[in-house]
């Protein structure tokens, strides 16, 4: 078949037009292809080339079907897989936005309460800026009465001199004990109280028999300064003294006191009659 094939190949003439050539050989190929007779022997090598062809298709048919299978259970299982985890995503997602929610409360809370404290805290900066003022001004007010005080320390009235922390006032006329009391407390001050042997011997070196502050006219024997404390310590009775008129009738209730300027400085004091009219002594402690 082919050897008459190719022997009627050759009897083409190259010089022929390319139609006619393709004309003749495909009259040829089909005149050989009917006059091809297969033998018994080309029919068994044709069957087994056909089962040989069967073969390779039914393996890749097998082969894509389980490709088929594998690709169903394997989308099966991603759609389990995928949809385990976005119900594991939505719940996660919920508790977020739940605990975003409750962090914004908070944050909302906070804020509010931060507000507040800032609005306390400027009320409160006003009030002590306030305060301030005021604290500046009453420091000026005290700083001015101080200086006043001041000078009225540095500069005694007239008729009055200063000893230590208080200013004394001597009379130059003569009355009973109340009547020089109430002068006292006309002058802002009152008869004499004294604390002190230093005070003592002032009052003594002036010289004068004057009457003080110390009365037991309340209760017998329960000597008192004017202020209402009792006499204590330091004491300055003459001899014998206080006697209370020495039980004599003629003097009468012996219940005021006097300095007298015919003893000793730490000995001078006498009790005697209120009636009586002497100089007086004020004091007006600083």
């Amino acid at each position: 078949m082919s050897e008459g094939v190719y022997e009627n190949t050759d009897g083409f003439n190259d010089d022929e037009p390319d139609a006619m050539k393709n004309t003749d050989i495909d009259d040829q190929l089909y005149s050989n292809v009917k006059a091809f007779k297969p033998s018994p022997r080309d029919g068994v090598v044709a069957s087994v080339h056909v089962q040989w062809w069967k073969r390779p298709f039914l393996v890749a048919a097998v082969c894509l079907g389980l490709l088929c299978v594998l690709l169903l259970a394997g989308i099966i299982g991603l759609s389990v897989y995928y949809g385990v985890i976005d119900n594991h995503a939505s719940k996660l997602r919920d508790q977020l936005q739940t605990s975003y929610n409750t962090l914004t409360k908070e944050r909302d809370q906070l804020q509010t309460n931060y507000s507040t404290l800032t609005k306390e805290r400027d009320k409160i900066q006003t009030s002590y800026n306030t305060m301030t003022k005021e604290r500046d001004q009453l420091q000026t007010e005290r700083d001015v009465l101080s200086g006043r005080l001041t000078s009225l320390k540095q500069t005694c009235p007239e008729g009055w001199q200063k000893f230590e922390s208080s200013w004394y006032f001597l009379s130059t006329e003569t009355k009973t004990w109340k009547e020089s009391r109430e002068d006292c407390l006309e002058r802002g001050a009152d008869l004499v109280m004294i604390n002190s042997d230093k005070e003592q011997e002032f009052l003594f070196k002036l010289k004068k028999t004057v009457w003080i502050g110390l009365t037991d006219s309340v209760t017998e024997a329960t000597w008192r300064w004017v202020d209402g404390t009792p006499l204590t310590t330091p004491r300055y009775w003459s001899p014998h003294q206080p006697d209370n008129g020495d039980g004599k009738p003629e003097y009468g209730e012996e219940d005021y006191v006097q300095i007298r300027n015919n003893q000793s400085p730490l000995e001078a004091w006498y009790d005697i009659s209120c009636g009586i009219k002497l100089g007086w002594i004020c004091e007006k402690v600083l």
